[in-house]
């Protein structure tokens, strides 16, 4: 397991939030949308794992090390908030960029 993270929405670019971040509920629903299959998070806990499964480990099992001629990845992330999900296949979406908050850290954010 990896320390805090998230992306954003590779559909509308609103970042996924964590269950522990004091954004909206909707904001950690969504889905990991791969090659194979598309898995439905219902609360994004901000740890990188989706309906169970962790997307650096899915990203490993599923030929990720594997890396194309420019030295990138052949899987990427591709992540969408569960409102602006219609079906999408991984083709159709472009990658998730990484969330620069983690899924936490939002703008405003104070401790205490």
């Amino acid at each position: 397991m990896v320390g805090i993270c998230s992306w954003k929405c590779a559909v509308s670019g609103i970042s996924i939030a964590s269950v522990y971040s004091k954004q909206p509920s909707w904001q950690r629903e969504c889905y990991l949308v791969t090659p194979g299959k598309v898995y439905y998070e219902s609360c994004y806990q901000g740890y990188g794992e989706f309906a169970g499964m962790d997307i650096f480990c899915l990203m490993r099992e599923s030929g990720a090390e594997k890396e194309d001629s420019e030295g990138v990845a052949a899987f990427k992330p591709k992540i969408v908030l569960a409102k602006y999900y219609s079906g999408q296949r991984y083709e159709e979406l472009p990658e998730s960029e990484p969330c620069p908050y983690g899924g936490y850290f939002f703008e405003g954010w104070k401790e205490g």
